[in-house]
C-alpha cells in the first residue's frame, strides 16, 4: 500500500476506507460480475483507500489491464434487455441536461452497452455513435441498426476536436487511469463541447451512512468519486463543470425489487410479489437516493 498514489490528485496520504470482499486482485474478476445488474454489494477485490488530500477513494491494488479487458469483453446481461424503456427514459433525461449547455451535434457514447443512449440521442437529432468492449452488448446494439463498435476509450479512434459531446455513463469508476481517461475524452471534444459523466457518489449522505454495505461497492468498481474529487479531476484537464446534480436511474419497480437480492433473496422475492400484487410490476420508477452524480463539463478551450 505504500506505493499507492491518488488517481485524482496524486497524493500519497491515505487511510483504509473499506476492507471487504476478496483476498486478492484476481478474486471476483470474472465476466458474470461485470454485468450491469450484478448485485454483489459490499464486495471489492481488495482494500479501498481514501485520499486524505482530496477525498477520492480507489483500490490499493488493482487488477491488470488485461484481466479487466477480458472480463469486460466477455460480459453479458440479458436482464438489461428487459429494461430498455427505462434506459431510454434515463438517457432522455440526461440529454435534456446536456442540451441546456450545447445543441445537438456529433456525440459518442463510450461504454454504451446495448446502445440505449445512442438510440435516444439519435431520436433528438444528434449524430450518435457508440463504443463498447462487450461483444455481446455490441451485437445487441447492431441488431438495432445502431452505429456501435467494439472497443474502449483508448481504442475508439476518435479524431481530436471532432465531438460536440462525449458520454461516459457508469464508466469512469471502472477505469484504472482516470486522469488519462479524462484527458483522452477532452481531446475528442470540439471547443465548447461537453463531457457528460455519471458515476456513484461516494461522498453522498447515504453512501456514508451505509458504509461497506452501500450497493455501489461492487467487485468491478476501481474508483469511488466524491463531487469534490470529480470536479478537481475535470478542472485538471481544462473542463469546467457546467452542471452537477444527483442522477436517479429509471427502471421498472420489479427491477428495483429484484436488486434487493444482493442483501436478502427472501426480501427480494417478497418485494417482487408486492409489486405484482399492487399492479406496479412494470411501472417505471426513478427513486433518487442522492448517491449518484451526473456532470456536464465543458471544454474551456
Amino acid at each position: 500500500m505504500s506505493d499507492w498514489r491518488c488517481p485524482v490528485c496524486e497524493g500519497s496520504r491515505s487511510r483504509p476506507l473499506w476492507r471487504v470482499g476478496g483476498e486478492g486482485t484476481e478474486n471476483g474478476v470474472d465476466p458474470h460480475l461485470f454485468r450491469p445488474s450484478a448485485d454483489r454489494y459490499g464486495e471489492t477485490v481488495g482494500t479501498v483507500l481514501r485520499c486524505l488530500d482530496c477525498g477520492h477513494a480507489s483500490l490499493a491494488e488493482t487488477p491488470t489491464d488485461d484481466v479487466l479487458a477480458a472480463a469486460y469483453g466477455d460480459a453479458a446481461d440479458p436482464v438489461s434487455l428487459d429494461e430498455e424503456a427505462g434506459q431510454l427514459e434515463t438517457a432522455r433525461r440526461s440529454l435534456e441536461q446536456i442540451e441546456k449547455v450545447v445543441s445537438p451535434g456529433r456525440l459518442v457514447d463510450i461504454g454504451c452497452w446495448t446502445g440505449s443512449f445512442v438510440a435516444a440521442a439519435a431520436q433528438r437529432g444528434w449524430q450518435a455513435s457508440g463504443v463498447e468492449p462487450s461483444t455481446w452488448a455490441v451485437d445487441r446494439a447492431r441488431e438495432r441498426d445502431l452505429d456501435v463498435r467494439v472497443g474502449d476509450l483508448a481504442t475508439a479512434g476518435i479524431e481530436p476536436a471532432s465531438m460536440r459531446c462525449v458520454v461516459m455513463c457508469d464508466v469512469i469508476e471502472h477505469l484504472l487511469d482516470v486522469s488519462d481517461a479524462i484527458g483522452t475524452a477532452a481531446r475528442m471534444l470540439e471547443p465548447g463541447g461537453v463531457l457528460y459523466l455519471t458515476t456513484p457518489d461516494a461522498g453522498g449522505q447515504l453512501a456514508r451512512a451505509m458504509g461497506s454495505r452501500w450497493w455501489s461497492i461492487l467487485p468491478m468498481h476501481v474508483q469511488y468519486f466524491t463531487r469534490d474529487s470529480m470536479r478537481r479531476l475535470l478542472e485538471r484537464h481544462e473542463l469546467k463543470v457546467a452542471a452537477m446534480s444527483s442522477h436517479p436511474k429509471v427502471f421498472t419497480a420489479t427491477y428495483y425489487a429484484q436488486r434487493l437480492g444482493g442483501y436478502s433473496p427472501t426480501l427480494a422475492r417478497g418485494a417482487v410479489r408486492l409489486t405484482r400484487a399492487t399492479g406496479l410490476a412494470d411501472r417505471l420508477v426513478a427513486p433518487d437516493f442522492h448517491d449518484r452524480m451526473q456532470v456536464v463539463a465543458q471544454k474551456t478551450r
